[in-house]
């Protein structure tokens, strides 16, 4: 398997770099050369797949919740009305 070259220098080691672009709202990672610092690829800062995860889980959550309240809500109209 052939190794990843440097564009610009022909170096064969890379490193992941956080960026915060001016005038920018979200974080960025950088791939760059550790030598020249020639940027061969960007990727998100955050891991997407993670962070829809957590939010499934939190809505889980409160979707649960809220079938809780409901049956609450339920049995105390049941009471009232007996």
């Amino acid at each position: 398997m052939a190794l990843s070259r440097c564009p610009k220098c022909d170096n064969e080691s890379f490193e992941m770099v956080e960026v915060e672009p001016g005038n920018w709202r979200f974080k960025i990672m950088f791939v760059q050369c550790t030598s020249c610092g020639a940027v061969v690829g960007s990727m998100d800062y955050f891991n997407l797949s993670t962070l829809i995860l957590e939010l499934k889980e939190k809505l889980d959550n409160i979707e649960l919740k809220l079938e809780d309240l409901e049956y609450e809500l339920f049995a105390l109209k049941k009471r009232t009305i007996a």
